[in-house]
């Protein structure tokens, strides 16, 4: 990971009593090693996604790592298969049933 590397945008929502920051970073910095899309880690309450894919891939990435947070805050133990599947079907279904709503990335083309 880059530690010098600054995120290049940062917003905060609330979920579960709890502030989270969701950040934009520039291809892979700012990412674990070995993610290219996105990053999440409970403890700080934090989300990264990578700037370079599309809006709504950020989405689906930002909506996965929710998943592992939902995980990490109650303890469910899933892994990263389960949390692949679950996101995904998530998504599907929420777009699906018309519930979803794309988060609002600052460069997504409106």
């Amino acid at each position: 990971m880059d530690t010098e590397t600054k995120p290049l945008w940062t917003t905060t929502r609330e979920a579960m009593g709890k502030t989270y920051a969701i950040q934009l970073w520039p291809n892979d910095a700012g990412l674990s090693e070995g993610s290219d899309l996105g990053h999440s880690w409970a403890s700080q309450q934090w989300i990264r996604a990578n700037a370079h894919t599309p809006a709504e891939r950020r989405d689906q990435t930002i909506l996965h790592e929710i998943v592992h947070m939902v995980d990490a805050e109650l303890k469910t133990g899933l892994d990263e298969k389960d949390v692949c599947r679950l996101a995904a079907g998530i998504y599907a279904y929420l777009r699906g049933f018309g519930l979803w709503q794309p988060f609002p990335w600052p460069d997504k083309d409106d």
